[in-house]
């Protein structure tokens, strides 16, 4: 019988990067996803770089030796049309469904505009900075494996009070982490509903443990008794959620999958923080009082909301 043979995809890649960072050694790896050492090998032989083997350069390495030539490649008159509404700001899906439109007929998929971006003639005109992420990189397509907390153990935000919905009653917090580049560090950031009053604790990683001991120990010290409920995403680094509930006598809420919106009053609360600490602080060189400051200039800022008060007045009339 005649050997078949099958070419490596995204998803192989992505796991071939998850052993070799795990240790595994190359026959193990070859093993785990069913093909040959000699095929790793070659994979790493050709599609790694200067920073060591990444599967979303070594699938567009891959994609950039198989490329033929595209029909914005082939056709100067649609290569330009697309050219010219990238710079206006339009998406490859809407310069395609747009011509679709006009046209009755399909031109050109946002694949193919993608393709084109990311090609070498694409990146010598550095069209990737007219998309909205503007990465030099395209990231494979691939259903990423997310820890979720048990939803047994889970009380909805769905059977959240009305009168903690309409921010009538105090001591109502919601919940989230700011991330930063380069370290495990981040913010564990909270916001009282009603007085919109901030706060940001500097948390060491994002194991649920030490996320749990980072807020327990702050609210204890500084805020006692002010917590009672807390509205929290779906992040694993909320799992010791039943203790934080058992620990503040208190209730936790938690928002649907992919509806962060539902707690928008700290995702709002982040942009603001993200304004005076960005991404690429080095927030392991802030002490707690400097992050302490920060975010007291913040909730020294009068509201409409609020009446023009600010929000460390309203909080602390309540708590006084």
């Amino acid at each position: 019988m005649e050997k078949q043979y099958r070419h490596l995809h995204s998803q192989d890649r992505v796991k071939i990067y998850e052993l070799i960072f795990q240790g595994q050694a190359i026959e193990a790896i070859a093993k785990s996803i069913g093909f040959h050492r000699s095929s790793i090998y070659r994979e790493l032989g050709r599609n790694s770089c200067k920073v060591g083997y990444r599967p979303d350069l070594a699938s567009q390495q891959y994609l950039m030796r198989r490329q033929r030539d595209s029909k914005l490649q082939t056709n100067p008159e649609l290569r330009e049309f697309v050219i010219g509404k990238l710079k206006e700001g339009w998406s490859p899906a809407s310069i395609a469904g747009r011509l679709k439109y006009q046209l009755k007929k399909s031109v050109i998929s946002c694949e193919t505009i993608y393709r084109f971006i990311y090609s070498t003639p694409g990146m010598a005109l550095k069209l990737h900075h007219y998309l909205m992420k503007k990465r030099r990189f395209r990231y494979p397509r691939i259903k990423r494996r997310r820890q979720t907390i048990a939803n047994a153990r889970k009380t909805s935000i769905k059977e959240r009070d009305d009168r903690i919905n309409q921010r009538k009653t105090f001591g109502h917090w919601e919940g989230d982490l700011v991330l930063f580049k380069y370290t495990k560090t981040n913010l564990f950031t909270l916001r009282e509903r009603k007085s919109r009053f901030i706060v940001a604790i500097k948390n060491q990683s994002r194991r649920a443990q030490t996320t749990f001991n980072t807020l327990v120990n702050y609210m204890k010290n500084k805020l006692p008794e002010t917590v009672q409920t807390l509205t929290l995403d779906n992040d694993p680094a909320f799992a010791l959620h039943e203790q934080v509930a058992e620990t503040f006598n208190s209730q936790i809420y938690f928002c649907e999958p992919y509806k962060s919106y539902q707690k928008g009053g700290i995702e709002n609360a982040n942009k603001l923080i993200r304004t005076q600490l960005p991404s690429r602080t080095k927030i392991d060189d802030l002490e707690q009082n400097d992050i302490d400051d920060i975010i007291k200039n913040l909730n020294d800022r009068p509201m409409r909301c609020l009446g023009y008060q600010t929000p460390n007045e309203v909080f602390w009339q309540a708590f006084a």
